[in-house]
């Protein structure tokens, strides 16, 4: 999965979101609106987003799930004693 991601350039994610943002400000100054939220929906929804991206992040970093981890762990323990 790491290798995955180093792979990913993220250059194009900057870019797609740097159009978005253009593109909902653009049309917010001729009247128009795509996002159907207000600023508050808007903000709770980004906020909801926030805490299960990190809560995701946080559980995966803090466990061991692939056998290398685990691995890693059972070694880490050894060298402890």
């Amino acid at each position: 999965m790491l290798e995955k991601l180093a792979k990913i350039n993220n250059k194009w994610v900057r870019l797609a979101v740097l159009i978005i943002v253009f593109l909902n400000t653009a049309a917010m100054l001729f009247g128009y609106q795509l996002i159907p939220l207000s600023n508050e929906e808007l903000v709770s929804v980004l906020s909801l987003i926030a805490l299960f991206i990190s809560e995701i992040w946080n559980h995966w970093k803090n466990n061991s799930y692939t056998s290398s981890a685990k691995e890693a762990d059972k070694f880490m323990e050894k060298l402890k004693q």
